[in-house]
């Protein structure tokens, strides 16, 4: 995926306090920005970041709006990962309006977080180009797969996966239930489709590049 990305732009812009982003990926290259997602209304990403390989969450307007930058690194080009992005601004508790998990565990040691202001509007999830893959002229380079979208809901990581009880691995749920919401989405299920295997029919578009 090394110039290639995907593109939609959602209709309505519906619930952009709560929402949750599961996915697995594996990463190809060990430097450079590498993003996930973006939405283009402000620098708003989710991406691997530059050389230091920390996973990095940010919404920029002038100012950081929210940002949570790990402590820890993530170089292992050769296993998969499990993100969650659970967002609800609503929330009173200031650091449980963004959260994050990897394979089932919640990260908490972050080398800078900004927590967003309660009822906070994020520019994921709204009526403008959200890209996955791409972010200015930086593109993902790996693999992607099983990638779910709630739109309305922070969702545990236990809805996508589970701990194994002889290995302690934590495992794929290959059919999630939960509530999608108006612009709640699953692409790239077992395969390079685009096409929403929900029953949403939110398909995103090839914006460049080849999908294998």
């Amino acid at each position: 995926m090394a110039n290639t990305y995907l593109s939609r732009t959602f209709s309505n812009a519906t619930n952009r306090k709560k929402w949750t982003i599961s996915l697995w990926l594996k990463r190809g290259a060990i430097s450079g920005d590498l993003p996930i997602v973006s939405g283009d209304s402000s620098v708003n990403k989710i991406h691997f970041l530059n050389s230091n390989n920390t996973l990095d969450i940010v919404q920029w307007s002038g100012s950081y709006q929210y940002r949570l930058r790990t402590s820890r690194v993530f170089r292992d080009t050769s296993a998969w990962y499990h993100l969650v992005i659970a967002v609800d601004t609503t929330l009173s508790t200031a650091d449980n309006r963004v959260r994050l998990y990897v394979n089932g565990v919640e990260e908490t040691s972050f080398a800078d977080r900004t927590n967003p202001s309660q009822n906070f509007d994020t520019s994921w999830n709204d009526s403008n180009v959200n890209l996955i893959g791409k972010e200015g002229s930086n593109y993902f380079d790996g693999s992607m797969s099983h990638f779910h979208f709630c739109d309305g809901t922070a969702l545990a990581p236990t809805v996508f996966g589970s701990t194994d009880s002889t290995t302690g691995e934590w495992k794929i749920n290959t059919s999630p239930s939960f509530t999608l919401g108006n612009n709640g989405f699953t692409i790239l299920k077992d395969g390079n489709t685009i096409t929403d295997q929900s029953t949403n029919s939110n398909n995103w578009s090839l914006g460049g590049g080849t999908l294998t």
